[in-house]
Parts: structure tokens; sequence; C-alpha cells
């Protein structure tokens, strides 16, 4: 927004939207000149609040009411006038906590943190997880089960576990299983799943030509996970403290909500397009979700060795205390990126 406010309109206006973002209530000029001593008169800040309603950056709901901010306000808010809320030292001692645990699995951590991060706000927290066309090998396990059955365990660098059975038509003896899984692991430990491909996998058969058809059902296993979308793991939180906003009074506004947690689709939509490094904001209509244009939401990515692995974003009301919620999401994300790369 190229809009040219002067120091008393971007006064008035900061006014507006953090005394709006406390009360939920519409602010007079009068609220204004008791509260944030600006130096002029009411009737100064009455004027500075016409123009800048005819900018379009506040709205008078009623004729006798006071005025709130528009979305473009908040836009311009967000982008001129914020300025970030640092977490306090206890809060930050609480993130750390959460990744100096050093969960084995990725879901655990994300998990803890969502959980830390519903008590922090008020707001759904929710976060997209491993994305492992990015995410590389660490290592594959073959544990017998039965003498025609075994466990097969694949470990990303991330902490992603997955766990399939293999059952065959044959006896498999444990040596086998540990070779296969030895050759599995020297190939293709260190690569990413997208890399894991077809050709790739068939390059195994000159070390294994004994175990080939052992290998078969392994090799059809993997197949499978390299093909696999994983972006569409979601973790969720913090849907009952929506509720407590007042814009969340309204039954229409409450059941928009339960059908977005329940649906998923959109929460998942919003993730996959958070591609950038640093925080995102998009205020009502900027959303492209039909859903979410009546509220606002903040997203980062996280990271492992430079690549996007995961995403994470927070939805209120448009109302939304978008200085704390950004620091939250930003720091968040950047802990989480830290715990992925060993530097929690």
């Amino acid at each position: 927004m190229s809009l040219n406010l002067n120091l008393r309109k971007q006064q008035v206006l900061e006014a507006v939207v953090e005394d709006h973002i406390i009360t939920a209530e519409p602010v007079s000029s009068r609220t204004i000149a008791r509260k944030y001593q600006l130096g002029v008169s009411p009737a100064t800040i009455r004027n500075e609040m016409a123009d800048l309603e005819e900018m379009g950056l506040i709205e008078q709901l009623h004729t006798s009411s006071g005025r709130i901010p528009s979305q473009q306000g908040y836009r311009y808010y967000v982008d001129w006038l914020m300025r970030k809320s640092g977490l306090t030292t206890d809060e930050e001692g609480q993130i750390h906590t959460v990744f100096a645990r050093q969960a084995r699995e990725l879901a655990l951590v994300v998990q803890h943190a969502i959980k830390l991060v519903t008590q922090l706000t008020d707001y759904l927290v929710f976060f997209s997880g491993p994305q492992l066309e990015h995410t590389a090998l660490q290592q594959v396990r073959l544990i017998p089960v039965a003498p025609e059955r075994a466990l097969m365990v694949i470990v990303s660098e991330t902490g992603w576990v997955e766990n399939k059975f293999v059952e065959f038509d044959f006896p498999v003896t444990v040596d086998d299983l540990e070779q296969v899984a030895g050759v599995l692991n020297d190939h293709f430990r260190g690569l990413t799943f997208s890399q894991i491909t077809r050709t790739v996998l068939r390059s195994v058969y000159q070390e294994l030509t004994e175990q080939r058809l052992l290998l078969d059902y392994v090799l059809e296993i993997m197949e499978s996970l390299a093909r696999r979308d994983y972006a569409d793991g979601l973790y969720l939180g913090g849907a009952r403290n929506v509720l407590k906003q007042p814009e969340y009074q309204d039954i229409q506004q409450v059941r928009k909500l339960l059908d977005l947690v329940e649906g998923e689709q959109t929460l998942r939509e919003i993730l996959h397009e958070t591609t950038g490094e640093g925080i995102t904001v998009r205020i009502g209509r900027e959303n492209r979700q039909d859903q979410v244009q009546d509220c606002g939401v903040i997203t980062a990515v996280y990271l492992l060795g430079g690549n996007i692995v995961g995403a994470m974003g927070l939805l209120g009301p448009v109302r939304m205390d978008y200085a704390r919620a950004s620091s939250i999401v930003d720091y968040i994300a950047q802990s989480l990126s830290g715990y992925l790369s060993g530097h929690p």
C-alpha cells in the first residue's frame, strides 16, 4: 500500500488499530485523546479520523459509533507501523525447553510446540508435517517377525518414522534381511525421497543377486513411499482458544470455524502456499480461500539444510494482535529449524 500518511495520521491509525485489538470495540476520538496523549484535541483527532475513513483505512459501523480499522488499515499498520512484540525471557525459555527434549520423532516435537503456542495465544495454530520430497533418508531396518514376515522401519533425517509390514511368499532369514537393509542404507542414506527413483532403486540388484526376490517386496514399499505426498500431514491446536474471541460469539462464525478445522483442506492449502523464508501475513480478503476471508493468517516455513520441510500458521479474526502473533510464529519457526539442524 503506497498511501502517504503524515505522522499525525499514522499516530491516529496506530491508536485505532491497537485499541481495537485490545477492546474489540469501536474507537472514538475522545478515547484516543485520553489514552494515547498525542498532544492534540479530540476535534483535531476527529478530523484526522475523517480523513483516514475517506482513505479507506478505518470505517464506521454506525453513525453514532467510533471507528474500527478496515482490512486496508490493518495492512498499512502491519507494513508500516507495527513494532514486533518481543517474547519474554520466560516464554523464550519455554520454547527452548520444547526443542531441548530431543524427541526421536518430529511429530512429537510439533505436538509439543502446538501445545505451547496454544498457551501463548488465543488463536488456531496449525503445522504441516515434514514434506519428505526434501527430506533425506537416514536408515532402513528390516526386523524379522515370522518366517515369512518382517517389519520394515524407515527413518528420515527429520526423525519421521514409517513402519510397514512386509509379507513374503517364502521364508526369509535374519542374514538375508540384514544384508538387504545394509545395501539399501549404503545406497540411499542421504538421498531425499524425491531422489529415490525407480532407476536408483533398481541399481541395488547388482549387489543382491541371491536376495532379488526378497528385494522386490522391499523395493515395492520404497517406491510407494517415494511417490507419496506427505504434505497433507496436518497438526492442529487451539480451536477452543479462538472461540474466546468476541467475533466468534456469532453461531454462524462458530460453524464456519468448525468446518474449517474439521475439513482441514483449506488449512493445508494455506501452508502449501507458504514458500518463502520469514513470516507471511495475510489479512482478510488477501487470503485466496473463501473460508478465511474474514480472518488474519500468519505463516512461516521451517527448514532443514536450507530446504523447506514444513510450515506453521496462526489463524484468528482480522482483529488479531499481529505484533505478538508475528513474533511467536517467527520465533517458533526459527527454533524448529534450529532443532532440525542440531542447533536448538
